[in-house]
């Protein structure tokens, strides 16, 4: 391993540990084209079924110089030898701010990383071929768009439980992590700048067409690709099936989408004023500014910004509006539940998951001063709210005069979170499956220990025998077998359908009933006062 300047692109060079010229290797040499990679290592499961990770592999060109703040160049460059993937932690991280407002993750730091970091992982089962056609996990991490990556297990797990228990002869698949910039370097734009908007969706974009296109030399279905992911993952799963007002060529047939993170951001002015924010901070005046500036003042911006100014009532982390996606005009063309009501969705997906936390917001909310500050914590989403607005807002909830805080954390709830997945799920309803976990608490990210449980030491869970169900389910939707060897009394997830039918998974098991958010009917009222562009969100 060896690093350059600070604008240098990363270099992973390593020796194969595996025979390039032995078609039987369990897990062979695969030949990209542009690189040649070899396992980064081999795991092996407790029931003796084993993987191999092929780490670190460039999806696209890195994003520096005069890449920076614009869509992802591809193909990715040429790389000579061959590769295994092995890096150190953290280097080839995109670069990642974790809020003061937010605990210590316990890693030393609260900013790290690299802008040079298109990179993703690929999990294979043992004796995967090209021909055999498995189906495909792709996963997109959260993080509230700010920190994070594929390789981050502090905050999102890494998805080899889902090998625990499957069943071998039916529901073997392949998965995929890959990186995407964050903060500044990802969503940070200025209609009146040579700049993209929204650079972290085309990431992720780039990164899912990289595995349609390659994910057949490990042995993967280029036609069987599931998009998962969870909050800012799922957010930008979300937005790229609206994309375009749902005409995007889709590298992806399914997609699981939970707990979708994405906050209204349609006016100009407000995305004007982020990246004026993102200029000061850098002492800047303009896009080439930002061009030319080192990778180390950037990187004390992006830190700045994110870790001193956090603490507003925007709901997204950074100062003023905060650091999350916008509405371009063009590639995402309005507000995601105005697009989804008006059927600009993409009907070439064929199944769909949408899920979320009854308390999905519960974690976002000033734990002091409600219901007083409501009206200021609901400006922080529409800025030019009327009192008259406000209060009609506060008339769709109700909660306990001991705990006023649930005022807040049921609007945060809905108009983050709960309302994209249940419009999601309504717009494909008979394509649809929908399950909400209120389980408690009940807060944001509790699911993601269920669905990539490994241990109650690593990923702690009330109920091993539900997450181990929870994962069952998950092996289902993507691979569309059953394990009827270790689940043979699990009944099926239920249609959402014109029913609205869900799971709700309770202390008690997974209960089907109506969805909470179709009886509420809050979230098209929310709906019509976020259009409303008097409002100004």
């Amino acid at each position: 391993m060896k690093f350059a300047k600070t604008t240098a692109a990363l270099t992973i060079v390593a020796i194969s540990f595996a025979n390039p010229t032995n078609p039987t290797d369990p897990f062979p040499t695969v030949d990209l084209g542009y690189a040649t990679h070899v396992p980064t290592y081999i795991n092996e499961t407790s029931s003796g079924f084993r993987y191999a990770n092929y780490n670190n592999i460039r999806f696209a060109e890195p994003p520096l110089g005069a890449l920076r703040f614009r869509r992802p160049k591809t193909p990715p460059p040429k790389q000579y030898g061959i590769q295994n993937g092995s890096a150190p932690r953290f280097a080839t991280d995109c670069v990642s701010a974790v809020p003061g407002i937010f605990p210590d993750l316990g890693i030393g730091t609260r900013s790290w990383g690299r802008e040079d970091c298109l990179f993703l992982n690929v999990r294979v089962p043992e004796g995967a071929k090209e021909g055999d056609n498995l189906p495909v996990i792709h996963w997109v991490h959260g993080s509230a768009f700010v920190y994070g990556s594929k390789d981050f297990k502090e905050a999102v797990g890494d998805g080899s439980g889902l090998y625990d228990d499957l069943d071998p002869s039916s529901q073997k698949f392949i998965y995929v992590a890959s990186n995407y910039r964050m903060g500044l370097y990802g969503w940070s734009s200025s209609p009146s700048e040579d700049m993209s908007a929204n650079v972290g969706l085309h990431d992720t974009l780039a990164a899912l067409r990289w595995t349609q296109k390659y994910i057949s030399k490990f042995g993967g279905d280029p036609r069987r690709i599931t998009a998962f992911g969870h909050s800012a993952g799922a957010g930008m799963i979300n937005l790229l099936l609206v994309a375009r007002g749902g005409h995007e060529d889709l590298p992806f047939s399914q997609a699981f989408i939970a707990s979708p993170a994405v906050w209204p951001r349609r006016e100009p002015s407000r995305r004007q004023a982020m990246f004026n924010e993102v200029l000061k901070a850098a002492n800047c005046t303009s896009v080439d500014c930002l061009r030319e500036a080192s990778e180390a003042t950037l990187l004390n911006a992006n830190t700045h910004l994110i870790v001193d100014l956090s603490g507003t009532y925007s709901g997204a982390l950074g100062p003023g509006a905060g650091f999350t996606p916008v509405v371009d005009g063009k590639y995402i063309e309005d507000l995601l539940p105005v697009l989804l009501q008006r059927g600009k969705y993409n009907r070439r997906i064929k199944k769909l998951a949408a899920s979320n936390m009854a308390h999905d917001g519960a974690l976002m909310v000033p734990l002091e001063g409600m219901p007083e500050i409501f009206p200021e914590y609901v400006r922080g989403t529409i800025p030019n709210a009327s009192n008259e607005t406000i209060e009609r807002i506060r008339s769709l909830y109700s909660y306990p005069p001991e705990l006023p805080i649930k005022l807040g954390w049921d609007w945060a709830t809905d108009v983050v979170f709960a309302c994209n997945a249940y419009l999601t799920a309504k717009a494909y309803a008979n394509r649809s499956q929908r399950h909400v976990m209120s389980m408690s608490p009940a807060a944001h990210g509790q699911d993601l220990n269920y669905w990539f449980f490994q241990n109650n030491i690593t990923t702690p869970v009330a109920n091993v025998t539900m997450a181990r169900q929870f994962q069952e389910y998950v092996r289902r939707f993507v691979t569309g077998a059953r394990n009827t060897m270790t689940f043979k009394r699990l009944e099926d997830w239920p249609l959402y359908g014109w029913s609205e039918t869900v799971f709700n998974v309770t202390s008690r098991g997974f209960e089907r009933q109506r969805d909470y958010w179709e009886q509420n009917q809050r979230c098209q009222i929310l709906g019509d006062i976020i259009d409303d562009p008097e409002n100004g969100a």
